[in-house]
């Protein structure tokens, strides 16, 4: 029996009422791997809980409980079928939050200067003079979860790693905040993507004036991510239309701001209803 957990250890672990354990039982979403006949008591194993974390993240994005038998084929799951609907929902409330975030971001922006023509960075700061089509940005230390990008992947599966972001901050106990995006990193000749999320710092101790070079933080398991960190600092901004899937086409577009051979460029989601009508929804961001 080693290789299984009571229900009352799973209700522990996951902050899942026994009484929903129970439900989720009766509806056919999440059965024990054992019931022992003689006691009725469930035990479960350890890969059902990221089954769990799954099912409480939908339910979290508006699943009604009422809803999930729907998702019941031949008596198992259709996980896939559930998160992508779940994946559509994250997406909604992204889109929400990010309708109320979008005034206040645009209003810091033309504070710091205009989206056209030259914009000069105070003189307490750098003194850059920037190329028309960008702006300078003051952006706070971030703290993002990331999941590397192969190089097959196209901008319409992107939600896919989004919602496996949500899931890994779930299991891990980690608040998932906004916004997402793609992070194109060039290290010694070397190109990458990293699809990414920002979390609330999980590290009580943070230090706020952190201006450190982009570190990595945390391991997570080697599959579901890592957990590392945006230094706070000046930016060069500028708008784009669609996501950047063409190193060459970002080095073109940032190379009058780009002044070191490694680098790293930030493309985040302004999923403000504004934004996509002014037909430009992601911005890209690099430290100067």
């Amino acid at each position: 029996m080693s290789q299984y957990m009571s229900i009352g250890k799973v209700s522990k672990l996951k902050n899942v009422s026994i009484k929903s354990l129970r439900y989720y039982d009766q509806i056919g979403i999440l059965k024990p791997a054992f019931v022992n006949t003689e006691t009725n008591y469930r035990y479960y194993t350890k890969d059902q809980l990221y089954l769990l974390d799954a099912i409480t993240v939908c339910i979290k994005l508006g699943i009604p409980l009422k809803d999930l038998n729907n998702y019941v084929e031949n008596d198992s799951i259709n996980l896939q079928k559930l998160l992508y609907d779940g994946k559509i929902l994250a997406e909604q409330k992204i889109l929400e939050i990010h309708n109320c975030l979008g005034t206040l971001q645009e209003t810091l922006q033309n504070i710091g200067s205009s989206v056209t023509g030259l914009a000069k960075i105070p003189a307490s700061r750098s003194g850059i003079l920037l190329p028309d089509g960008f702006y300078h940005s003051a952006i706070g230390m971030r703290h993002i979860l990331t999941v590397p990008l192969d190089e097959m992947d196209t901008p319409k599966y992107y939600g896919q790693h989004i919602l496996k972001l949500f899931v890994t901050a779930q299991q891990h106990g980690i608040t998932a905040s906004y916004p997402s995006g793609v992070l194109h990193e060039y290290k010694n000749g070397v190109y990458s993507r990293s699809m990414f999320l920002t979390v609330k710092n999980p590290d009580a101790g943070d230090n706020k004036n952190d201006t450190s070079v982009i570190t990595s933080s945390v391991a997570l398991d080697a599959s579901d991510g890592l957990l590392r960190i945006l230094p706070q600092g000046d930016y060069a901004c500028r708008r784009i239309s669609t996501h950047m899937s063409d190193f060459n086409t970002i080095r073109e577009e940032m190379k009058e701001v780009l002044k070191d051979n490694d680098f790293c460029i930030i493309e985040t989601d302004t999923l403000s209803e504004k934004n996509k009508k002014d037909g430009y929804p992601f911005e890209l961001e690099y430290r100067i």
